[in-house]
């Protein structure tokens, strides 16, 4: 299969449009980040190879939206939010419902937001993680 990078790249901005406007309500952002996650759980199995970058996507754009983490440019997070909007899009340039081939344009864009991101990303990890161990060492402390 012949993909049109061009297209999907086109199709792709058009979502980080949406996602400029969706950041501005708090409650459709998580609405979104919600019906995405709850479709990549559904098609888990076409999304092995991406799945546990896709959950660093959700998480960070989970606690972006819920003001938990501010530590990345807004430009990083319109990026993820427009990859979770074209995710969601039943009707991209390689339709969802085409078996075997229908992520294909979908995991195209997430490795590419996953990519571009990856500085960002991976400080968002290491800020998880602490929040994580503090949890675990509130937890453990006697009183």
């Amino acid at each position: 299969m012949n993909l049109n990078t061009q297209k999907i790249l086109n199709f792709f901005k058009k979502s980080e449009s949406k996602a400029s406007v969706l950041l501005k309500d708090k409650a459709k952002a998580n609405d979104t980040i919600r019906d995405a996650f709850g479709k990549a759980v559904n098609n888990k199995h076409d999304l092995d190879g991406v799945w546990t970058k896709m959950t660093l996507l959700f998480g960070i754009a989970k606690d972006y939206v819920n003001g938990d983490y501010t530590e990345i440019p807004k430009r990083s997070i319109v990026a993820i939010l427009g990859g979770l909007i074209y995710f969601l899009s039943p009707i991209d340039i390689v339709p969802d419902f085409i078996p075997a081939l229908g992520f294909i344009d979908d995991i195209f864009i997430l490795n590419l937001v996953f990519k571009q991101l990856a500085k960002d990303l991976e400080k968002y990890k290491i800020w998880k993680d602490s929040q994580i161990n503090f949890i675990e060492d509130v937890e453990g402390t006697e009183v």
